[in-house]
């Protein structure tokens, strides 16, 4: 039986043991929102979170920290579980409450839809004024991110401009007898990098009962050029939104309006869009190869 189902205090999170987190982990029920979790509800008010083999925890713990620093809704992560078994951790925060908007977004109407875009476009442009002259986590400086696949990576803790150098090698220098080079994508690097959440879909924000949004789920954050954060904002996992009802087009529309919310015109950073688009496509294809501005990072 999970000891945890009930109450707990504050102070219970420093007697446990990891073992005995661990214990109650195992016995705990995943969250169910439009799909089972990986997350596990531990209590009422506190879940795990659990983060994979050769994965830095403190990247996100001190995400979650430096964006309740500056004003935006994130669970607070209260303590950082080692799994012996298999090399990885699980986060322990508090527990959200509310629905996710992927959850809500079939029955959203449009002022709420307003609404929370508003709040949105005020936590982007709080984490856009937190600025660094490095790339990826916070702590271990390793650049995640699903606009690259291959397994080296970029340098941990690049500048804006290594970081430029190592997508342009991608563009220009990737398999030239294979790949065609691609001058024309190649962008100047930027004079700074800022704070992204690089993950903004529905899913990962929740509206609690006050209307109130929450950004949860900050693996993917870390300090990269503004771009990733319009481009990492898609509705690619939400199949119904891609339809031919009324309630798909609908969704889409309201969709589409977040996002001007929140970024501005369409069409902004298309030109990122295209090259993103091909790294991604040599890195995957490519995996092997390792760039110039790469540091190993394992497999």
């Amino acid at each position: 039986m999970n000891r945890l189902v009930g109450s707990l205090e504050d102070e219970s999170l420093h007697v446990y043991s990891d073992t005995e987190f661990l214990d109650d982990i195992e016995c705990s029920s995943p969250l169910v929102t439009t799909r089972q979790e990986s997350i596990v509800a531990l209590s009422p008010t506190l879940v795990a979170k659990p983060v994979p083999w050769g994965v830095d925890p403190q990247d996100e713990v001190q995400a979650i920290v430096k964006a309740r620093s500056i004003g935006i809704n994130a669970p607070q992560a209260r303590r950082v579980v080692s799994d012996p078994d298999d090399g990885g951790h699980y986060i322990i925060m508090d527990r959200v409450q509310g629905r996710t908007l992927e959850q809500l977004w079939p029955s959203l109407g449009l002022l709420d839809t307003i609404r929370v875009g508003r709040q949105l476009r005020g936590y982007v442009r709080a984490m856009q004024s937190v600025t660094a002259q490095t790339t990826g986590g916070l702590h271990s400086g390793v650049a995640t991110s699903t606009a690259v696949g291959d397994l080296h990576g970029p340098a941990r803790h690049a500048s804006p401009a290594v970081f430029s150098q190592y997508l342009q090698w991608w563009l220009l220098e990737c398999r030239p007898e294979y790949c065609k080079p691609l001058p024309h994508l190649v962008l100047p690097p930027p004079t700074q990098h800022v704070f992204v959440h690089q993950d903004l879909a529905l899913r990962n924000m929740i509206l609690d009962p006050d209307g109130v949004l929450w950004l949860v789920d900050w693996n993917l954050a870390g300090f990269y050029p503004d771009y990733m954060e319009y481009l990492g904002m898609t509705p690619s996992k939400i199949e119904w939104i891609f339809g031919k009802t009324w309630a798909a087009w609908w969704g889409r529309v309201r969709w589409e309006l977040l996002r001007w919310l929140v970024f501005g015109r369409a069409g902004r950073y298309r030109k990122e869009r295209e090259m993103l688009a091909h790294v991604r496509q040599r890195s995957l294809r490519y995996r092997l190869e390792k760039t110039p501005f790469s540091d190993f990072l394992p497999s």
